[in-house]
């Protein structure tokens, strides 16, 4: 009997990521996998000493390789079918992406997509080269390690995959109708990727700014009331959290006017601020108006 050719498709290779114990296998939903498989990128870097003899050709050797090298495993494969047509114009990477940061906000922010596919990895041995198309995607270092402020978020990661069954098709879906919100889903995807902390801290900021800031007036209050009041309902915890956004929007601008003064913590606590704020949006999947800020901050409490 002839084997069944292995399926082409999207696949996403993730990294620093486990399946909930006992499950090699998550359906996703809409045809969407996550299953449980091993790959190693091995990223060495060849170096050429003379020039391709014709246009076009690989470089003449001999090659050598540098004397530093990086690699990383993939543990859990995404796959997307060919069956399933992204909304708004999206494309399957925007798709695998998307997940993938949502895998950052609740399960570890070391997750990162390593490679992308037109087949499943768990067949590579089996597909000659012209066959399986693999490119690197997040492969670059990761310079800042920000963990979960609360301890709850870090308890049983594996098993918060299912928050991102349930909430996956949200956030696709805002990512394709609401410029801010993948302003900001992309500010905090590329936060560890980015080498200089000041810079990172401004663009968190940046993308909080512009879902919470109706007017330049005033911004500092305005920003840390609105994204305050949008997180809680009035009372102690509204106050206390607005106290400490205020105070962390002037490490914000400190860093923004080239005299930076904040520390691993301040940076953190923004970190955890944004992952807040998204985590929120995707749930309700509702991007706040200016109409629904103002209503939430005079203590009403409004349907999404």
């Amino acid at each position: 009997m002839k084997s069944r050719k292995p399926q082409e498709g999207y696949y996403a290779g993730l990294t620093q990521l486990s399946l909930p114990e006992g499950v090699d296998e998550l359906d996703l939903g809409k045809g969407l996998m996550l299953r449980s498989t091993y790959a190693h990128l091995m990223q060495t870097n060849i170096m050429a000493f003379n020039p391709p003899r014709l246009k076009g050709e690989h470089h003449a050797g001999p090659w050598k390789a540098t004397s530093t090298h990086a690699g990383w495993d993939v543990t859990v494969e995404l796959s997307i079918p060919r069956s399933y047509e992204p909304p708004h114009g999206l494309s399957y990477h925007d798709v695998g992406r998307t997940i993938t940061v949502l895998m950052r906000l609740v399960c570890d922010p070391g997750i990162r997509l390593l490679v992308e596919s037109n087949h499943s990895l768990s067949n590579g041995t089996e597909l000659d080269d012209n066959e399986i198309r693999i490119a690197p995607v997040e492969s670059t270092p990761q310079y800042i390690s920000l963990g979960f402020i609360n301890p709850e978020d870090t308890e049983h990661a594996g098993a918060r995959v299912s928050w991102v069954k349930a909430n996956w098709k949200n956030a696709v879906d805002l990512m394709g109708t609401h410029g801010n919100f993948r302003l900001a889903m992309d500010a905090f995807a590329l936060s560890t990727f980015v080498p200089h902390h000041a810079l990172t801290l401004i663009s968190l900021w940046g993308a909080l700014e512009a879902l919470f800031s109706p007017s330049t007036s005033e911004l500092r209050f305005r920003v840390s009331i609105l994204i305050a009041s949008y997180l809680h309902p009035p009372g102690p915890e509204r106050a206390n959290l607005q106290k400490e956004i205020f105070d962390l929007y002037d490490m914000r601008s400190a860093a923004a006017h080239g005299k930076p003064k904040h520390n691993l913590d301040h940076l953190a606590k923004t970190f955890n601020l944004i992952k807040s704020v998204l985590t929120r949006m995707i749930e309700d999947n509702f991007v706040p108006t200016k109409a629904f800020l103002n209503e939430r901050l005079m203590g009403v409490e409004v349907a999404t």
